[in-house]
């Protein structure tokens, strides 16, 4: 009964998180529900498979696991940056860079789309 239990909090745990992939949670109060629930589960999981009685088991693991997960959820959150954002030129730094063939290169045979290197 036991490792069926703990088959079944395993699966449960794996659709949780498949769940919380495609969001990048950077809101603390996110996190801090996000760790809640996993460690409730874990809490659960772990309560069910050692504890003697393992109904008692997963009510007081999960009492303990998800406090202890909000906290680590919390606290593992990114901090906000503090750096300004980087303005990007609207028109190139170095002006034709770009626009010309290397030296000593030549025009690929059999390529009519390439443009012929700039002169000067």
């Amino acid at each position: 009964m036991r490792l069926a239990a703990t088959g079944v909090m395993a699966a449960a745990l794996a659709a949780l998180l498949s769940g919380c992939v495609a969001a990048d949670v950077d809101d603390p109060v996110e996190r801090g529900a996000a760790g809640a629930a996993l460690g409730g589960l874990t809490g659960a999981a772990l309560g069910a498979t050692f504890g003697i009685n393992p109904g008692y088991g997963a009510l007081i693991g999960a009492e303990i696991g998800m406090p202890v997960g909000a906290a680590i959820g919390v606290a593992t959150t990114p901090p906000a940056p503090t750096y300004k954002p980087v303005s990007v030129p609207a028109e190139a730094v170095i002006p034709n860079f770009y626009d010309a063939w290397p030296p000593a290169y030549h025009l690929p045979p059999g390529l009519p789309e390439a443009q012929p290197p700039h002169e000067g």
